[in-house]
């Protein structure tokens, strides 16, 4: 079984009207995990053009919040090792309730 399948209903609730308040902490704290970010990534599923539009949605703080902190996420590989003068990346967001 493939790894990150998980991913892809979260990913089609971001289509409906009305997307579930909890969704975008939910993929905020996903991707705190290398699996998450890796799903979050892959470009087949082009999930990073999905999440975009949310990072302007009016309609949720908590949906921009959460979107915002995922991408963040994404922009660390942690496990890799940094070529010379590479600077430690700041630790994963998490989301917080308020």
């Amino acid at each position: 079984q493939e790894r990150g399948l998980g991913m892809e209903p979260l990913l089609q609730a971001l289509n409906q009207p009305r997307p579930p308040p909890q969704l975008g902490p939910l993929l905020c704290n996903l991707s705190q995990l290398p699996e998450g970010r890796r799903a979050l990534l892959d470009r087949s599923r082009c999930s990073v053009q999905r999440l975009l539009p949310f990072t302007q949605h009016k309609d949720s703080v908590e949906h921009r919040r959460g979107v915002v902190g995922a991408l963040r996420n994404c922009c660390f590989q942690y496990g890799e090792s940094p070529g010379p003068g590479h600077r430690a990346p700041a630790q994963p967001v998490t989301a917080s309730a308020g």
